[in-house]
C-alpha cells in the first residue's frame, strides 16, 4: 500500500466509522410486545429528549458520530469532540451532545439502554417506515465521508481548490484528455503538444498515481455537481486568463502550498520577521546552528545551557520561546531554509507580469532549492 493511500486511510479512520449501534432489527415486534419498551423509552425522554428524537430522526450514534467505541475513556471522547468539531457535517451542538452524554458513566450507561430500547421499538415499525428511517441514516453516515473526503483534500491539496475557484482548467483539459473515456486504472497520456513539458511531468506525478488521481476525481465530482453548468459562466473571466499560462499554472502547482505555509508563519509571528536575515534566533544565544544534532533532546540541551547563561533580555527571552519549542522551532527552521526562494515568488504578481517573467522567476528559484 502506498504512503499517500496510508495517509488517506489514516484520516478517514480518523473522522468515519461505521455504526454498528444503531440499528432496525429486521425481526417484525407485534404492538403488544412493544409496548414495555416503548414505556421505558418514553420515560427517559423526560431527561433525554434530544437524544432520543435524535435516533428517530435517523442521526447516527453519538459513538459513531465521534468515532469513538463504548469503552472509550473520557479523555478519548473529549479528544474526539475536539477533533471532530473541526471537521464534521454534524452541528456543533449535536457533537457537544455527544461529548457530554458520552463524558458521563452514569449518563453513558442511560444512553446505551436508550439504544437498545430504540432497537425493540423500531421492530414494531412496518417496512416502509423502517426503510425511509434506515435510508435518513444511511444519508448522513455517506455525507459524512464525502465530506471528510473533501477536508483530506483541502487540508492535502489545497491548490486544486484554489485552481478550480480561479478557472483555471483541469489537468484532463490541459492535457487534451476527455476524462469520461478513460479506462479505470488507465494510463492518462498527454494530447496536447502545446503544453509545456514541465508541467505535463507535474500533472503526471498527481493524475497516473491512483490514490491522488482518486481525490482529484472526488473533487471535481463534487464540484461540478453543486455548481454544475453555472460553472463556465461563474469563472468565464478568470479562465480567459490561463490561456497560454502554462508556466504560472505550474508555479501554481509547484509552489502553492509552500506560499501559504510561509504567509501562514509571518502572519503569526510577525516578530520573527527581523531574525530571519542576517541575524537569527541561533546567533541571539550563540549557537552554531551548523552544529546542531539530529537528537530531539541533545538540540533542546543545547539551547537551555545557551539560555542559562545569557542575561534575560527581550530579546534573548524571545529567541528562547521559539526555540525550546519543538513545533516553533520547526516552522522557524523552516523560514530559514527557505526564505530566499520564497521571497522570490511571493514577490511575482501573476497578474501584472507574463509567462516568460514567471519563468525566469521560477527558473531561479529552481536554481536556489538545488543548492540546499
Amino acid at each position: 500500500m502506498s504512503e499517500k493511500k496510508n495517509a488517506f486511510d489514516e484520516w478517514m479512520q480518523l473522522y468515519v466509522c461505521d455504526d454498528p449501534y444503531w440499528e432496525i432489527p429486521s425481526r417484525y415486534m407485534d404492538t403488544s410486545r412493544v409496548g414495555q419498551h416503548l414505556k421505558k423509552l418514553q420515560k427517559f425522554e423526560e431527561s433525554y429528549l434530544v437524544y432520543v428524537d435524535d435516533l428517530y430522526a435517523g442521526l447516527p450514534t453519538c459513538y459513531c458520530m465521534l468515532c469513538v467505541s463504548k469503552n472509550a475513556s473520557s479523555d478519548a471522547v473529549e479528544k474526539a469532540y475536539e477533533r471532530k468539531k473541526k471537521y464534521s457535517i454534524y452541528p456543533d451542538d449535536v457533537l457537544k451532545r455527544a461529548c457530554e452524554i458520552l463524558s458521563s458513566s452514569k449518563k453513558r450507561s442511560d444512553y446505551d439502554e436508550i439504544i437498545y430500547l430504540f432497537k425493540k421499538v423500531t421492530q414494531n415499525y412496518a417496512a416502509k417506515e423502517r426503510q425511509e428511517l434506515t435510508g435518513e441514516h444511511t444519508d448522513w453516515l455517506e455525507k459524512e465521508k464525502d465530506q471528510t473526503i473533501l477536508n483530506y483534500i483541502r487540508e492535502n491539496h489545497g491548490v486544486w481548490q484554489q485552481l478550480f475557484f480561479h478557472g483555471a482548467p483541469t489537468f484532463y483539459e490541459l492535457l487534451g484528455v476527455d476524462r469520461t473515456k478513460l479506462e479505470i486504472g488507465e494510463d492518462v497520456k498527454c494530447k496536447n503538444k502545446d503544453i509545456d513539458e514541465r508541467l505535463v511531468e507535474e500533472l503526471y506525478k498527481i493524475i497516473n498515481d491512483p490514490q491522488l488521481r482518486f481525490e482529484y476525481d472526488f473533487m471535481l465530482d463534487v464540484l461540478d455537481e453543486i455548481f454544475g453548468e453555472e460553472k463556465s459562466e461563474m469563472f468565464k473571466s478568470e479562465k480567459a486568463f490561463w490561456e497560454g499560462r502554462d508556466v504560472t499554472y505550474l508555479m501554481t502547482l509547484r509552489h502553492y502550498e509552500h506560499i501559504k505555509k510561509y504567509e501562514q508563519i509571518i502572519n503569526m509571528h510577525n516578530d520573527w520577521e527581523a531574525y530571519i536575515e542576517d541575524r537569527t534566533f541561533y546567533d541571539v544565544l550563540t549557537i552554531d546552528l551548523s552544529s546542531i544534532p539530529e537528537d530531539k533532546q541533545e538540540v533542546e540541551n543545547i539551547i537551555r545551557d545557551a539560555y542559562k547563561d545569557k542575561e534575560r533580555t527581550s530579546e534573548v527571552n524571545l529567541a528562547y520561546s521559539v526555540l525550546k519549542n519543538f513545533r516553533l522551532r520547526n516552522d522557524y527552521d523552516w523560514l530559514l531554509k527557505n526564505k530566499k526562494w520564497l521571497d522570490l515568488l511571493h514577490e511575482v504578481d501573476v497578474e501584472e507580469v507574463d509567462d516568460a517573467e514567471v519563468n525566469k522567476v521560477l527558473e531561479k528559484v529552481d536554481e536556489l532549492r538545488t543548492k540546499l
